[in-house]
């Protein structure tokens, strides 16, 4: 294997630096190599995601795998997410561990990127295992996603739970609360949720300067972690959840289109399904008219601290 750096993630938007180091496997026709990321407490957002715990969010190890594959590719302009085909996180990523993935990406004839990774932590366990889809600028601009009758019309009058409600359900604070309001709530059905992306978050601190439009494209892994969170609160509300709420799995969520600092994202997200400790979500996300991300399923787990916290369970 060989090292190659890992990339230099402020020339995009990112939300952190989601890889330390690749190492390329040589051999066959597909793109082989391996992906190295220690879980840091001073990371972007990471103050933000479980206060007083620190985990690696889901939708980070997905900006890992475009951050790697946009490095090896060399590609003119940032790769990003197609499609999240299917993704299962399986063992929490904790602060001070270190995830490794093993990926394997394949180029199709009209140049996306079918990106397979397997992951573990440093203690051998089975941390992830994820199919995604990515592609460069022109992928994101022709791609359209269309839900029929279009985004649902604006309520005369906000409902639901205000901003310090929101403090209180969700366990997540500034940087990382990615939910800013909530537009209509229809507890344990349906819930709409605001996020206003704003130039003066983490993902765009210490951008070069002179860098095209293009660059500062609201990454898609943030547009998913805020539907979680949305999902989360709507969960909260159908009194079938306690513990410590994660992502287990996502399926065939499809992203179209850039948002850019000034966008209002409006999510809609509808519970399908209540079993036992688990939820399955699915939704849509606009941009004023435009569709930008359809989630066919966001499957969330409810577990006990002490299967999430390491620390906690040794004490």
């Amino acid at each position: 294997m060989s090292g190659v750096p890992a990339v230099a993630p402020r020339t995009f938007a990112t939300p952190l630096r989601a890889v330390d180091r690749i190492e390329v496997c040589p051999g066959g026709p597909d793109l082989r190599f391996r992906t190295f990321k220690t879980v840091r407490a001073e990371d972007p957002y990471m103050a933000g995601h479980f206060p007083g715990l620190t985990l690696l969010p889901a939708v980070f190890v997905l900006e890992g795998l475009r951050q790697a594959v946009t490095t090896l590719t060399g590609a003119a302009e940032p790769l990003n997410l197609l499609e999240v085909t299917s993704g299962r996180w399986l063992a929490p990523m904790q602060g001070g561990d270190e995830v490794r993935l093993d990926v394997t990406a394949a180029q199709t004839a009209d140049g996306r990127w079918l990106v397979t990774a397997d992951g573990v932590r440093q203690d051998g366990v089975p941390v992830v295992a994820a199919k995604v889809v990515l592609g460069g600028r022109d992928a994101v601009l022709s791609d359209r996603l269309a839900p029929a009758g279009g985004p649902p019309p604006v309520p005369a009058t906000a409902s639901g739970p205000d901003y310090t409600a929101i403090l209180d359900r969700l366990p997540v604070r500034h940087p990382m609360l990615l939910v800013d309001r909530v537009e209509a709530f229809d507890p344990g059905r349906e819930i709409t949720t605001l996020k206003a992306v704003s130039g003066s978050e983490p993902c765009y601190a210490a951008m070069e300067d002179g860098l095209p439009l293009s660059r500062y494209m609201y990454p898609r892994a943030l547009m998913l972690e805020s539907f979680g969170q949305s999902s989360v609160l709507l969960w909260l509300s159908s009194g079938t959840t306690g513990g410590v709420q994660v992502a287990a799995a996502f399926r065939h969520c499809r992203f179209a289109g850039e948002v850019r600092p000034g966008a209002v994202l409006r999510h809609v997200a509808r519970i399908d399904r209540l079993m036992a400790d688990n939820v399955f979500v699915s939704g849509e996300s606009w941009d004023g008219d435009r569709c930008v991300m359809t989630v066919g399923a966001l499957i969330g787990s409810s577990r006990p601290r002490a299967q999430v916290d390491r620390t906690a369970a040794a004490r």
